[in-house]
C-alpha cells in the first residue's frame, strides 16, 4: 500500500490529504479493463488499434506522425517497431490491411516516389483523440 500525501496552500494556511493510493489503482484498472472490453467488441478501428501489439505499435507510430505533420514512412517503421513485434513483411500486411480499411491513408513522397508514408486518416485521427481523452479521464483520478 502506497500513501500519497498532497499539499493544497490557501491563504498561507495549508491543508494535507492522504490518499490510499491501492484503492486509486484498483479504480483506474477497473476503468481501464472496461473500455479495453467495450472496444474489442467493435469491428472498427477500435478493434484494430486494440488487436495486437503489432498493431497498437503501428498505430500509434503513425498518430505521432500524423499529429506532427510528420507522416512516417514504411522504412522508419519498420526500423522503429522491434522485430519482436512484427517482421518486415508482418508489418507490411498490417498496415496493407489498415490502408484498405481506410484506417490509414498511404501516399508516395513527392521527391522519391519509392517512399511510402502514412498517415490517419481523419476518422481514425478522432479515434485516436477519443482514446487520449479516454486515459486522461481514467488516469486523471490517480493524480
Amino acid at each position: 500500500m502506497f500513501i500519497l500525501w498532497k499539499f493544497n496552500f490557501y491563504n498561507s494556511n495549508y491543508k494535507i490529504y492522504c490518499i490510499d493510493i491501492s484503492m486509486l489503482e484498483d479504480k483506474v484498472v477497473t476503468n481501464l479493463k472496461e473500455n479495453f472490453y467495450r472496444r474489442i467488441d467493435k469491428n472498427d478501428e477500435w478493434e484494430f488499434l486494440d488487436s495486437s501489439t503489432l498493431n497498437h505499435a503501428l498505430c500509434l507510430e503513425v498518430a505521432e506522425g500524423t499529429f506532427g505533420n510528420k507522416p512516417i514512412s514504411y522504412e522508419d517503421l519498420c526500423h522503429k517497431i522491434p522485430r519482436k513485434r512484427g517482421s518486415r513483411s508482418t508489418i507490411l500486411n498490417s498496415l496493407n490491411n489498415a490502408v484498405a480499411k481506410k484506417y490509414f491513408i498511404k501516399e508516395s513522397v513527392e521527391y522519391d516516389r519509392r517512399i511510402k508514408i502514412y498517415k490517419l486518416s481523419s476518422n481514425f485521427q478522432n479515434v485516436m483523440i477519443e482514446w487520449i481523452n479516454e486515459l486522461k479521464k481514467v488516469t486523471s483520478e490517480i493524480i
